[in-house]
């Protein structure tokens, strides 16, 4: 909630703004429910863009943090043939709602991602489960990256979001966000 929703509302701008047209991307919101932009990746135009910022700013903070249910939604998605699947996964808190057994999110990682998304995990502030995290990112052939308080979250999501862009990874992109 407050800075850290408003960090992370400002990031998805920045991704957003960073995908070519016709990329696709969906957008998920996380507490005690799990609240998807769309059912399934859009392709990235004026319209979808405009229409994804207003559904940022409509996001309210609720308590609890449910880690499990959002991995599911974000894995269940199916990518657009020719799109590279990604998972950028901010959260800011342990996983207190839904299945929280470490065990099991991380079997939800592996066992659940038959798209094969990689899945880039970032720990916002010092009440994060930093093991779970960088072990979904590793299984995932991606990597964790924690935002201490003070540090800026968007500086940190922009600056993993070009390395995807570069020469390694110079592919269309499927981008699901995660608060």
């Amino acid at each position: 909630n407050g800075e850290k929703l408003e960090q992370v509302r400002e990031a998805a701008r920045q991704v957003l703004a960073g995908l070519e047209d016709g990329e696709a991307f969906n957008l998920i919101a996380y507490n005690q429910e799990v609240e998807a932009y769309a059912d399934k990746p859009v392709i990235k135009n004026s319209a979808s863009v405009k229409r994804a910022r207003a559904w940022l700013d409509g996001i309210r903070p609720l308590g609890g943090t449910n880690i499990h249910d959002a991995l599911v939604e974000a894995l269940r998605q199916k990518p657009r043939r020719g799109m590279l699947p990604i998972v950028l996964f901010l959260t800011d808190g342990l996983p207190t709602i839904g299945q929280t057994s470490e065990r099991a999110i991380r079997r939800q990682s592996t066992r659940g991602n038959r798209h094969h998304k990689r899945i880039f995990t970032f720990g916002v502030g010092v009440d994060v489960n930093t093991a779970l995290l960088e072990k979904m990112a590793a299984e995932s052939r991606a990597f964790a990256t924690f935002v201490l308080p003070g540090e800026d979250v968007e500086v940190n999501v922009a600056r993993v979001f070009k390395g995807l862009a570069g020469p390694v990874l110079a592919e269309p992109r499927l981008i699901e966000i995660q608060k």
